[in-house]
């Protein structure tokens, strides 16, 4: 994990792994940030990463409770969409 480290990670150094521009690499950062899962701290000209307080098991956790809720909605639509064919 290259945010393991404890003073964080700077995003330019963490955006070289990936194929795509450090303006897009910050808005991911950004939109991992208001989830909760890193922080940023920007020190002079440089901002740096590090693991949030959320984790990813949170998310995960969530992410299967609301899946389980959508596929029992789409059960019971499922359900009455049977019981209602052809029906004027």
């Amino acid at each position: 994990m290259r945010l393991g480290g404890g003073s964080g990670v700077s995003i330019g150094s963490l955006s070289e792994h990936f194929q795509m521009t450090l303006t897009g690499f910050r808005k991911h950062v950004r939109i991992l940030e208001e989830a909760g899962l890193v922080t940023t701290e920007k020190v002079g000209r440089v901002r740096h990463c590090k693991p949030g307080p959320k984790r990813l098991e949170d998310v995960t956790k969530w992410v299967a409770t609301y899946r389980s809720l959508l596929e029992q909605r789409l059960d019971h639509l499922e359900d009455f969409l049977e019981r209602t064919k052809g029906t004027p």
